[in-house]
């Protein structure tokens, strides 16, 4: 009895022993859904003339914050703009297009802007509009998304628009 007992302690020892030491990694670890993106823009106003532009909030579809009604950019100036996207399913907006638009005016220019986060076979994001006057739309630091769709899921997006009125 005494060489039964032990065997099942000197057992129970070698199988716990190991996992006394072991590191625990988990490949798998369940990350929580994101239900939001955050971009913070940067406008910046190149011109060399005398006119500031000022940018007038049309529309938005699917934003929990879409910035300022009325952004106005001095030339040689620029302003930063904050938004946050709404991809919750309660309010219809699960893998819906979010967008925000805004007339540009600059002197005697007048256009139609637009910030959109879509999802087709990937999340994207451009800058669509202007584009007489929009120099370059740069997102998350180097990609090109001035009229071009530059994918990618991030949660928080940096973009920096360059406009210049001749």
């Amino acid at each position: 009895m005494k060489i039964i007992s032990c065997m099942i302690l000197a057992l129970l020892s070698f199988l716990l022993t190991p996992s006394l030491f072991a590191v625990e990694k988990n490949d798998n670890i369940e990350k929580k859904p994101v239900f939001s993106a955050e971009y913070n823009m940067e406008l910046k106003n190149s011109s060399f003339s005398e006119n500031s532009l000022m940018m007038v909030k049309r529309s938005t579809e699917c934003m929990y914050d879409s910035g300022q009604d009325q952004i106005n950019i001095a030339p040689g100036n620029q302003q930063s703009a904050y938004l946050k996207d709404n991809d919750n399913l309660f309010s219809g907006c699960t893998r819906e297009t979010k967008s925000v638009e805004w007339s540009v005016y600059g002197g005697s220019i007048s256009c139609t802007l637009s910030f959109e986060h879509g999802y087709d076979s990937g999340w994207y994001t451009v800058i669509k509009g202007c584009p007489n006057i929009v120099k370059s739309a740069i997102c998350n630091g180097d990609s090109n998304c001035n009229q071009i769709r530059v994918y990618g899921g991030e949660p928080n997006i940096d973009i920096n628009i360059e406009f210049l009125v001749r």
